[in-house]
């Protein structure tokens, strides 16, 4: 039988089964996020949902970028908001930039923009080609600015 875990919503993080709230980043843990670990292929992580600063949100992407790499998943869905006003926030623009920034590391090979995360762009296209369940995916082809997938290593 395969270990059964909660996985933290903010910072990716396995949780212990019965636990309210996360070792890791102190914030409430939902039920709901019980999965299986081993052969885990996607993964979505909300670093922005208790509205953190800008040091604590770059701390919350590199910590789950590290997991979920160690925990071997392929694609990282990350939510990082795109500001309230609608004009853009200043986590979206620091995933963007620290993911740039690290385009060459061994931790990921590529990451999609949620606006390019259809098929009406070649990125959309490649990582639909790669992982061809995302078509799927309710952020498929609806231009989400406040999301960004990661291909990892």
């Amino acid at each position: 039988m395969e270990n059964k875990v909660i996985i933290c919503q903010v910072c990716g993080n396995e949780v212990p089964l019965g636990a309210a709230i996360c070792p890791w980043c102190e914030n409430a843990v939902k039920k709901s996020r019980l999965k299986n670990v081993k052969g885990e292929k996607f993964r979505t992580v909300d670093i922005k949902s208790d509205q953190p600063d800008i040091e604590t949100a770059r701390s919350r992407l590199s910590a789950v970028l590290f997991k979920a790499k160690a925990d071997r998943v392929k694609v990282l869905k990350i939510i990082h908001g795109y500001g309230s006003s609608g004009k853009g926030g200043d986590i979206c623009y620091m995933v963007r930039e620290y993911l740039e920034a690290q385009k060459y590391s061994q931790v990921f090979q590529y990451y999609v923009k949620g606006e390019e995360f259809s098929s009406g762009y070649q990125e959309g296209l490649l990582i639909a080609g790669d992982f061809p369940k995302l078509r799927s995916d309710s952020d498929w082809g609806n231009r989400n600015k406040g999301i960004t997938l990661v291909v990892m290593r």
